[in-house]
C-alpha cells in the first residue's frame, strides 16, 4: 500500500492511507477516528503508544463527540502502525491541529461522513467488494471477528472497541488496563499489504 495514494476527486490527504489502517487495528467507529486531534496520539509507561478517544476531562470539547459514555477510552496502537510510519506522520503535523486536517465536518458536524461515502464508492466500484455492511463499519465487524480467531478475550476486545453492557454485571466493574490491551493486541493479525 502506498501512503501517497488517493482516488481521483476526493482529496482527504493522508486520511486515505491511515484511516482504514486505524479502523482495521482498533475496531473504532469511523467518526471516532476521523475527528481525532494530533494530541490524541499519546504515550504512557503502562501501555506505550495509544489513541485517546475523548478519554479525559481535557478532551471534552464542543466539536467532537462519542456515541456513548463507554466510547470514551484509550486504544493501544498496534506495532504495525508504528512500523508503517504512523508516529512520523503524527510528528509532521501541528501539535494543536487535527490528525486528518483535510477531513472537514459535514452539516451535522461529522468529520468522517464524506470520507465514508468516498471509501464506499472506492470499495464497491474499484475493488468490487459486494457486502451488505457499510464498508467503513465493516472494519468494526472484521476487528471483532479477528480478535475471536486469535483468542483475544472478549472483555479485552470489548474495551478496545468501546462496547459496554455485554456480559455479567461484574464485567462492568473496574477498567481494562491499557497494558493488558496492548499485550493482547500484539496477537492481532498484521494487515495485508498490496
Amino acid at each position: 500500500t502506498d501512503p501517497d495514494w488517493a482516488p481521483a476527486r476526493a482529496n482527504f490527504g493522508k486520511a486515505w492511507y491511515w484511516v482504514p489502517l486505524l479502523l482495521y487495528y482498533t475496531g473504532a467507529r469511523r467518526e471516532e477516528i476521523a475527528q481525532l486531534a494530533v494530541a490524541d496520539v499519546r504515550h504512557s509507561q503502562e501501555g506505550g503508544w495509544h489513541l485517546s478517544i475523548l478519554s479525559e476531562a481535557d478532551d471534552l470539547d464542543t466539536e467532537r463527540s462519542v456515541k456513548t459514555a463507554g466510547s470514551r477510552r484509550v486504544i493501544p496502537l498496534h506495532q504495525d502502525l508504528i512500523d508503517r510510519g504512523f508516529l512520523a506522520y503524527v510528528e509532521g503535523l501541528p501539535r494543536g491541529g487535527r490528525l486528518f486536517p483535510l477531513l472537514k465536518p459535514d452539516k451535522k458536524g461529522y468529520f468522517g461522513t464524506n470520507f465514508g461515502k468516498r471509501w464506499a464508492v472506492y470499495l464497491r466500484e474499484v475493488v468490487k467488494i459486494a457486502s451488505p455492511a457499510s464498508p467503513v463499519h465493516g472494519f468494526r465487524h472484521t476487528f471483532k471477528t479477528l480478535c475471536r480467531q486469535v483468542g483475544i478475550a472478549e472483555d479485552v476486545h470489548d474495551a478496545i472497541t468501546g462496547h459496554t453492557g455485554s456480559g455479567s454485571v461484574a464485567r462492568a466493574y473496574g477498567a481494562m488496563p491499557l497494558g493488558t490491551m496492548a499485550k493482547e493486541l500484539r496477537r492481532f493479525p498484521v494487515a495485508p499489504t498490496c
